[in-house]
């Protein structure tokens, strides 16, 4: 008899908890959100444990395309009266900041929220280590949070190799004279920056590729950076006649589902779908139009192709505010591709409620890599940061990377781990290593 009252009772539960959007647990595959709600939770079980008549839950609100999130928790006698406030508060919370819906994160000592089985075992890792007051350490746990996962085996997917025989022009519109849909033959082997021109399915095309736009925002960036670096600059994709090679593609979602989303995932993904994913080349992209208020982000993507699975990185400069100081932004954007700032940089900034502790900035202006704006636009002037710099700590050094000219003698490509996935913090950065990751791209 306990047994089937029991199981009424599972079963009414579940029902109510799968109908009720109030109680509803998150899938939102973040590993950023899901581990800063970690610190909701333990605040919520310290609080427990000292009131055990009262029951508690955590509601979290996660934000797919700036990883930004926010959370709240609530404690009751009544587990009912728990959710709904907590539910009602984080709502509030998230319209204020913009981290969208409220979902439930845990209730009591039980975690409900759902992540992929990668994430969810790094998530775990994580929970483990902060339960017992430990740091995070590792360089796997400073690697991106989302990215968009292409498959070679599908349909649709367009071979680096095949481009120019697969690749067609989606509007006939778009075919127009001096624009080219694939990357054309190159002019060196060496490594190098390739551009792409992305527009919304629903764009009007304002011809920034043929018309000379983005070659001059690339070209002013490589001219500013030669400036600061004292000789250095990105080595570009370049056609036989000496013009930057930028390659056009229209992508199958509109302006408005772009903006829905994470814009620079998706547009990267959709690059490396179409073919651009060359070994040997990184890539810069430009979309035409507007991305919310951002003026550029990097854009991750997972291949996951016939030799095995790499991350794919780029950096993305949206274009729909002016193209005027578009070349800041490209240049930042590219440095962050390239897998700067590294965390262990001394200026880094620090971020205790970011699963990383930090980010990818500088804590101080008139830096290209800074946070906080400044029109100096220096590239680690003092040498000290991600630039030539001496830092024993800090293996990458940007001046080293095999995508600038000048090349240095020892030089380095990006910082991937051994699963090919790229970190913000490389303890150790072995060529042979990365080389092994790129090698896997050529098939």
């Amino acid at each position: 008899m306990k047994i089937f009252l029991f199981l009424i009772f599972l079963f009414f539960s579940f029902f109510n908890y799968s109908q009720a959007d109030i109680k509803e647990p998150g899938k939102i595959n973040s590993l950023k959100c899901a581990v800063g709600a970690l610190d909701a939770y333990f605040e919520l079980q310290e609080y427990l444990e000292k009131k055990p008549k009262l029951k508690g839950v955590v509601y979290l609100a996660c934000d797919t395309s700036s990883g930004e999130y926010s959370w709240t928790w609530q404690s009751s006698k009544n587990i009912e009266k728990a959710h709904t406030k907590a539910f009602k508060n984080c709502t509030k919370h998230s319209k204020k900041r913009g981290t969208g819906e409220c979902f439930l994160f845990s209730e009591n000592q039980n975690i409900v929220w759902q992540l992929s089985e990668r994430r969810m075992a790094m998530f775990k890792k994580t929970f483990a280590k902060k339960q017992n007051n430990e740091t995070t350490d590792e360089d796997i746990d400073f690697t991106f949070d989302g990215r968009w996962n292409v498959k070679s085996n599908d349909n649709d997917f367009v071979k680096y190799k095949n481009q120019k025989n697969n690749l067609k022009y989606k509007n006939r519109e778009d075919e127009i004279p001096g624009r080219s849909l694939f990357d054309q033959e190159d002019v060196t082997d060496d490594y190098q920056v390739h551009a792409i021109y992305i527009l919304a399915a629903d764009s009007k095309d304002k011809q920034f590729d043929t018309k000379g736009v983005i070659e001059k925002i690339v070209l002013r960036a490589n001219k500013h950076m030669k400036k600061k670096t004292k000789g250095k600059e990105l080595r570009l994709d370049l056609t036989k006649d000496g013009r930057l090679d930028v390659s056009f593609l229209r992508v199958d979602r509109t302006k408005k589902q772009i903006k829905a989303d994470d814009a620079a995932t998706y547009l990267t993904g959709m690059a490396v779908k179409n073919g651009f994913y060359h070994p040997k080349k990184i890539y810069t992209i430009f979309y035409q139009d507007k991305y919310r208020d951002e003026r550029g982000q990097v854009g991750q993507a997972m291949l996951f192709g016939e030799k095995g699975n790499v991350e794919i990185v780029s950096g993305v400069t949206y274009l729909g505010h002016g193209t005027q100081d578009s070349w800041k932004h490209h240049l930042h954007e590219i440095f962050h591709a390239l897998g700067f700032v590294q965390l262990c940089a001394p200026g880094a900034v620090t971020e205790k409620n970011s699963r990383w502790g930090k980010n990818d900035h500088l804590n101080y202006s008139g830096d290209i890599m800074s946070d906080m704006g400044g029109d100096a636009n220096n590239i680690d002037k003092k040498n000290t940061e991600y630039y030539g710099h001496s830092n024993k700590n800090c293996p990458m050094d940007l001046k080293k990377s095999a995508y600038l000219t000048p090349t240095e003698l020892d030089p380095q490509l990006l910082p991937y781990l051994k699963g090919c996935a790229t970190t913000r913090r490389l303890s150790k950065y072995s060529h042979e290593n990365s080389l092994n990751c790129l090698a896997k791209l050529d098939f």
